[in-house]
């Protein structure tokens, strides 16, 4: 067997939106190792050039990019400065949310759809913005979903129904741009242990008047393979739909979730 020499991603140019502390972080970093030359964008400039100057003191490229995707103007300037600075695009990663806990009952409607302007339009808007780009080099989009589209949970209703639009705009774009070539899939992750979840437990077993780690117990034991999987694992998923790897995979809707959801 001849071992791999050349980095899955090597020399291609990806752009990631939704850039976050967890699973956003990792994902960069990752396609950072695997040669990708990479534009971060996310709210936060900040964050995203702490990010970005991990991956280039680690030797890779990396530039960031403070955008907020629910602006359809500060989409396109996204990618004509990743396209500016890349000299095109191969592959786009659409993360980014905008999360409501309130129930349905008690909903803020607005709010909602400021959730569907974020997760669905957003993520719309920059594909848009890119087509010609993808179109030219063959490339692909990763739309970043939720196990929440499959199962639903309570107080999620404006983050999972954003998301479920964006699973649908995942199989209508794979439908319309395969005979450009440009590949499109959606990764609905699960629970991601991480530093994000860290604290999320810590609040949650706050309110339910118990430890942390029991929450984390009761949620693993509900997981066939009996652990919560990691951002880290989370983000291989993406990375893998971004290769050559997957070069025969569009309109897939990838469940990442130790198995929380089984697809038929």
């Amino acid at each position: 067997m001849t071992a791999r020499v050349r980095p899955l991603l090597d020399g291609r140019r990806i752009v990631i939106s939704g850039v976050g502390p967890g699973m956003g972080r990792k994902l960069a970093l990752q396609c950072a190792a695997e040669g990708a030359r990479l534009v971060l964008a996310a709210r936060s400039a900040e964050f995203l050039a702490t990010v970005a100057g991990e991956i280039v003191d680690g030797g890779g490229e990396a530039i960031a990019v403070p955008t907020d995707v629910a602006d359809p103007a500060a989409c396109h300037v996204l990618i004509a400065k990743a396209a500016g600075r890349l000299g095109g695009i191969d592959g786009l990663v659409n993360s980014a949310f905008r999360f409501e806990a309130q129930s349905f009952e008690e909903a803020d409607l607005d709010r909602w759809r400021g959730a569907m302007e974020v997760a669905c339009f957003g993520s719309l808007e920059i594909a848009q913005a890119a087509l010609p780009h993808l179109r030219a080099s063959g490339g692909c989009i990763v739309n970043v979903s939720t196990v929440g589209t499959r199962l639903g949970t309570p107080g999620s209703g404006g983050y999972n129904i954003a998301k479920a639009a964006l699973n649908m705009a995942t199989r209508q774009l794979a439908q319309e741009l395969g005979p450009s070539g440009i590949r499109v899939n959606g990764a609905l992750m699960g629970w991601m242990a991480g530093e994000p979840l860290r604290q999320g437990f810590a609040a949650r077993a706050t309110a339910r008047g118990m430890a942390a780690e029991q929450l984390e117990r009761e949620l693993a034991a509900a997981i066939p393979l009996r652990r919560i999987p990691t951002d880290d694992e989370c983000a291989g998923a993406v990375l893998f739909l971004l290769t050559d790897l997957a070069r025969a995979v569009t309109g897939v809707l990838l469940d990442v979730n130790g198995g929380q959801f089984m697809a038929n």
